[in-house]
């Protein structure tokens, strides 16, 4: 028998359930805070690398000597344009929205306007995920690949502290030294990248592999020296805090947020992880990386001219006719710039 409606019987609609995952930017907000918007399609750096010399010592009869330049090197940037956009019909407003009253009697007019709101965030969050995404592909890779509809390149920011454990050295294998593994590769970051790294993101199989070895139980179980303590706890934005270590001083998180890859193999989309399972991640806290957003040019409906804006996000609503309709988009030029390069060290451990 049909599930039918008594119009006669008192009705209530407890709630609207809207079962969506949450945003997460642990590593855009984190790491890339330097936000820096630009009136031009493509964002110029200037690299600048020092090192250690010290100064000379010279006699006092004797004139000073000259301290040699080293020069700079510029990389240039194109931000790739972010599109999403989502078409509203008439036929879609004639029927009710959810958590809509049974009775309200809105109008198709009122309607869209909520519609339009709802819109405006969806397109949002899916643009924030990207960013998000981008973030993280620049420092566990060095690279961001551009794939989409018409494009097929990469973003190289010349990423070399990148290394690979093999056979018995793994962590797991009889052979694997993970607290010797992690002194030696803070001190190389320190050395090469002149950066003094705090925190160590691990990958799931990585995380059960460092707590499951027999070296780091005995150093977190030594009572008599306060070596690190493991005290999990969920922080926002889906990060977990582990604990900490003292040697070397190490804040040790897990990231557990995945994506949807729907471009590797269209026909088969997959959830990924965003940090590999096997991988780790050690980098400083506060790196200041940037966060840039090329120019974002569009016509004006008003006007019909061109406007180009210096901002991140460029929300736009305009009408198509036959049939009726109003599109919503979103535009924007985002670019994840990890412009200290070699600051970080990824690894692949396991």
């Amino acid at each position: 028998m049909a599930n039918e409606v008594n119009i006669y019987s008192p009705r209530y609609l407890a709630e609207v359930v809207r079962q969506t995952p949450a945003v997460h930017t642990y590593f855009r907000d984190t790491f890339f805070t330097n936000v820096k918007m630009f009136a031009t399609e493509r964002v110029d750096i200037d690299l600048v690398k020092g090192d250690r010399r010290m100064a000379a010592f010279v006699h006092p009869r004797v004139g000073g000597k000259v301290l040699k330049a080293n020069g700079y090197q510029t990389e240039s940037y194109k931000p790739p344009l972010i599109n999403p956009y989502d078409v509203t019909t008439a036929d879609q407003l004639m029927n009710r929205l959810p958590g809509e009253d049974l009775y309200s009697g809105m109008t198709p007019a009122q309607r869209a306007a909520q519609k339009l709101m709802e819109e405006y965030a969806t397109l949002n969050d899916a643009t924030t995920r990207r960013e998000e995404w981008m973030a993280v592909q620049a420092i566990v890779t060095g690279t961001i690949p551009i794939v989409g509809e018409g494009v097929n390149e990469t973003i190289d920011f010349g990423l070399t502290n990148k290394k690979t454990l093999t056979g018995d050295n793994k962590w797991g294998g009889t052979k694997a030294d993970i607290l010797g593994n992690l002194g030696d590769w803070t001190d190389a970051v320190l050395h090469g990248g002149f950066a003094n790294v705090d925190t160590l993101i691990m990958g799931k199989t990585a995380k059960a592999k460092f707590f499951a070895d027999a070296n780091v139980q005995k150093m977190l179980d030594n009572r008599r020296m306060n070596l690190g303590e493991i005290a999990p706890r969920d922080l926002p934005n889906g990060v977990k805090y582990l604990g900490h270590l003292n040697d070397p001083s190490l804040d040790m998180y897990v990231y557990g947020e995945v994506y949807y890859d729907d471009w590797t193999n269209p026909d088969a989309p997959e959830t990924k992880p965003l940090i590999p399972d096997n991988m780790i991640i050690l980098i400083s806290s506060r790196p200041n990386y940037m966060m840039a957003y090329g120019a974002c040019t569009y016509i004006e409906d008003a006007s019909g001219l061109w406007v180009t804006s210096q901002t991140s996000r460029v929300l736009r609503s305009y009408v198509e006719h036959h049939p009726d309709r109003r599109m919503v988009e979103l535009q924007a030029h985002p670019l994840p710039i990890p412009d200290k390069v070699d600051s970080w060290l990824v690894a692949t451990v396991c």
